[in-house]
């Protein structure tokens, strides 16, 4: 999963400035990486929409408890083509986490449809009781709701069914291609500024 490129940043900055062909080279190689991770989670997004998890398409049936125990929201709508559209590539750093890290390439989840199928019961399994959880008259309503959709790939908060199980079959190999690229990048850069003042250590 996420690895931690020391010297990015002062990389990045050296390439703008003095081999900005080297830079455009190597992102058109972790995207050439990443990629095929994407197409592959798209793929797993059930379309068109599965007739076991029907429910999840009534306007009127499924909905989730908001902040206030008396305020509803509507629980977002299961539709394959937003999903689908919705998995992306994205390169250029993230918000950073809570530990101060932010991924620099990565294959999102932007619709929250698609981020409730990919996650849903990951964190601590089905609950009955407590704030959030279905409304449904059915007390088994969300333990079938989340069983329906199948298993997860992956490990700990590394797993799900679309994303985490594209990059759990993929066995490293797109992480191994971008540190590669990155470090051609450096590699190619202190080849050609070795008798100049801006050579990179990497």
């Amino acid at each position: 999963m996420p690895v931690v490129v020391e010297g990015y940043k002062e990389l990045i900055q050296k390439l703008n400035a003095f081999e900005p062909d080297l830079n455009k080279q190597m992102k058109i190689e972790i995207k050439a990486a990443m990629l095929p991770i994407r197409d592959k989670a798209r793929g797993y997004a059930p379309s068109p929409y599965p007739s076991y998890l029907y429910n999840w398409a009534d306007k009127g049936i499924v909905r989730a408890a908001a902040a206030t125990e008396n305020s509803y929201r509507k629980f977002p709508l299961y539709n394959p083509a937003e999903v689908i559209a919705g998995i992306k590539y994205k390169a250029g750093a993230n918000k950073k986490t809570r530990y101060g890290f932010s991924a620099l390439y990565s294959v999102i989840n932007t619709s929250a449809a698609g981020a409730i199928y990919e996650t849903a019961g990951r964190k601590s399994g089905y609950r009955g009781q407590g704030p959030g959880i279905s409304r449904s008259r059915n007390p088994n309503a969300g333990a079938i709701f989340i069983n329906s959709m199948g298993p997860m790939y992956g490990q700990d908060k590394f797993k799900g069914r679309l994303i985490f199980r594209a990059w759990n079959e993929d066995q490293g190999k797109a992480q191994d291609a971008v540190v590669h690229a990155i470090e051609k990048a450096a590699r190619r850069f202190n080849e050609r500024a070795t008798q100049s003042s801006f050579a990179l250590a990497v």
